[in-house]
């Protein structure tokens, strides 16, 4: 386990020259990190270090370079010859560290994107990596990278130019005759975009971790830096399976340090998810602040607000998008990372200045001022600052019961966010910070029925008091004018919407209720078409227009497929329905009548027949005697 804080990663990046008068040998160099057999042209001597494990080694040269460049052993040995002086720089190398997080298959690109600007000038590089258990037990990922300090050169005898690579000198040396600045300025340029790398792969691998290039001074720590330990030691104490006074003191830091981060990490895990836990006690002042900064920081890098940083009292940043910041002077900065707008609302004073600060570093278009512009009370409460700790929390657990979430705890009362409108609770009276919205109006309405038997005093603008008034209406709740004592008389064409909106909802009463008789007269006619034959004599008894539509208009097949049919296509063609029955009995009716007439004509018609009949048969009969 890591020694680490859990938002750093390790960092080493350090520079190193090869000197010929120091004994040095870069074929040997190149032979131990490749883990490789080469021999020294020069002095002979073969190196063979072909037991000593690596992870990857491989050479990166410019697109023209010959194919020696890529040959360790000719290339090195060339670099060699290039220059025969006792004191000649025979080789660059970077030792620099891979962060954990960052997974193995990312380690080759890593190394090669950190290379990449030494190849640009012209130079060779020679990569190897490593990866040896460290102390705690865990890998330790390194790589060696090894730079020509010449560029190609095809005319010379060795293949590299006559003097060193000017552009590759400039990115490592400075101050004096180098100029560029003070000496190792330009080193500490490559340590600083080492580390932007190593920050690039940590992220994408969705690591929290960053690198670092400053020293422990530069970030502002505190406490000793651990006792270096040479690889020489930690070869030793592995051998011999014990500690010596140095890697027991190394051993005891690095516990300790390991304590304190699990300890931290569940504490700072507390303090993010839970913002409230950031000022209560249990926690060391001291970390809480740190703690609080280190949100600050992380959401925006750029702003310039070290001198503010005891200020902070709150940081929420459980929202992507929002982040709350609550000031010691009860000021309030609410950055809209999307919007790119600030709100600032509460005491005038440092949550001002943070807002400006942000909107300076560019996180941020402009800032927006929500003043308190309304007040909202409990019929005779005359008002307070302040609110004990115990009642806050009961009060915002009421806000939480009525379902409202984005709610802040704090001395001066209960913060709700309600949309655009910020509503400050001290218990008996409510503040508003900016332009109240209808949602807040009504949460405030509700609060007044629930815990202030639905009586409640306003003053501010007459359009925020008619808007509380007509929603009190609502509720049945009483409104007092703060300025005179009395009922609150609302603004004439507040009265008329009252009226109107009452109107409404009878005639959405009447029309729910036509609603539920046609669903029931539907599952009726519905019932009776599928052949039930209770449900047909109830729709006889009460519905004759329907009954008639049933039974005269359809035929078996059309009444089966009515059955089928769904209620709302049903209730919409249930008028339609009943004219189709009311000419069904209007055309039976007729029918009716024409069979009468028929039936009296052909009655006539018989009479006059026998009447025809009986006056020839008088005719032809013998006279009487």
């Amino acid at each position: 386990m890591s020694s680490l804080p859990p938002d750093a990663a390790l960092y080493h990046a350090q520079a190193k020259i090869f000197k010929r008068s120091e004994g040095r040998s870069a074929v040997a160099a190149a032979a131990y990190r490749s883990a490789s057999c080469l021999t020294d042209d020069r002095t002979g001597q073969e190196f063979d270090y072909r037991k000593k494990h690596k992870v990857f080694a491989f050479i990166i040269a410019p697109a023209d370079a010959p194919a020696w460049a890529y040959d360790r052993q000719e290339l090195w040995n060339r670099s060699e010859a290039a220059d025969k002086r006792k004191d000649a720089q025979i080789a660059r190398e970077w030792e620099i560290s891979i962060p954990r997080d960052i997974p193995r298959d990312q380690w080759e690109s890593f190394a090669r994107e950190v290379a990449a600007p030494f190849v640009a000038t012209g130079a060779i590089v020679d990569i190897a990596i490593h990866c040896p258990r460290a102390a705690d037990g865990d890998i330790q990922p390194h790589i060696h990278m090894m730079v020509t300090p010449r560029a190609i050169d095809e005319t010379t005898e060795s293949g590299f130019a006559k003097k060193k690579n000017a552009a590759l000198e400039s990115m490592h040396a400075s101050g004096g005759r180098y100029g560029g600045g003070e000496r190792g300025d330009r080193l500490k340029e490559q340590r600083e975009r080492i580390a932007e790398i190593m920050n690039r792969y940590l992220e994408a691998a969705g690591s929290e971790r960053r690198a670092s290039h400053l020293s422990r001074v530069a970030r502002g720590l505190d406490d000793d830096p651990e006792p270096t330990m040479g690889e020489q030691r930690k070869k030793a104490v592995t051998k011999r399976r014990q500690h010596d006074p140095v890697t027991a003191l190394v051993k005891s830091v690095r516990d300790t340090r390991i304590l304190e981060n699990e300890l931290a990490k569940t504490e700072e895990a507390i303090m993010s998810t839970n913002p409230k836990f950031q000022n209560l006690n249990g926690i060391a002042p001291r970390r809480k602040q740190d703690f609080k900064t280190k949100l600050f920081a992380e959401k925006f890098p750029d702003a310039d607000f070290k001198d503010l940083a005891d200020q902070l009292y709150q940081v929420d940043t459980k929202n992507p998008r929002l982040t709350k910041i609550r000031m010691r002077d009860g000021g309030w900065c609410e950055v809209d990372g999307a919007g790119r707008t600030v709100k600032v609302y509460g005491s005038h004073g440092t949550a001002d200045d943070l807002a400006q600060r942000v909107v300076d570093a560019d996180y941020a278009d402009h800032i927006q001022r929500l003043e308190v512009t309304q007040q909202f009370q409990k019929a005779g409460a005359t008002g307070r600052k302040a609110v004990p700790a115990d009642e806050v929390e009961s009060i915002a657990d009421k806000w939480r019961s009525r379902g409202y979430t984005n709610i802040s705890e704090m001395p001066d009362g209960v913060w709700i966010t309600i949309g655009n409108t910020r509503v400050q609770d001290l218990g008996d009276t409510l503040r508003v910070h900016g332009h109240p919205s209808d949602a807040a109006v009504r949460a405030m309405v509700e609060k007044a029925v629930e815990e202030w038997d639905s009586s409640m005093e306003v003053f501010g603008s007459t359009e925020f008091k008619d808007a509380v008034w007509l929603e009190a209406q609502r509720h049945g709740a009483t409104v007092y004018d703060k300025n005179t004592g009395q009922l609150y008389e609302p603004s004439p064409d507040v009265k008329a919407r009252f009226e109107a909106d009452r109107k409404r909802v009878a005639k959405d009463s009447d029309d729910m209720e036509d609603l539920q008789a046609n669903k029931k007269v539907s599952a009726l006619l519905k019932s009776a078409a599928a052949g039930d034959a209770e449900a047909a004599t109830r729709l006889e008894n009460n519905d004759g227009e329907l009954y008639a539509f049933l039974n005269i208009h359809l035929d078996e097949d059309q009444r089966k497929s009515l059955g089928r049919e769904p209620d709302e296509k049903v209730i919409t063609a249930l008028a339609a329905f009943r004219e189709l029955g009311a000419k069904a009995l209007e055309d039976e009716e007729k029918k009716a009548e024409d069979k009468k007439v028929v039936s009296l004509s052909a009655k006539l018609a018989a009479k006059v027949e026998r009447d025809r009949e009986m006056e020839a048969g008088r005719g032809n009969a013998p006279a009487r005697q």
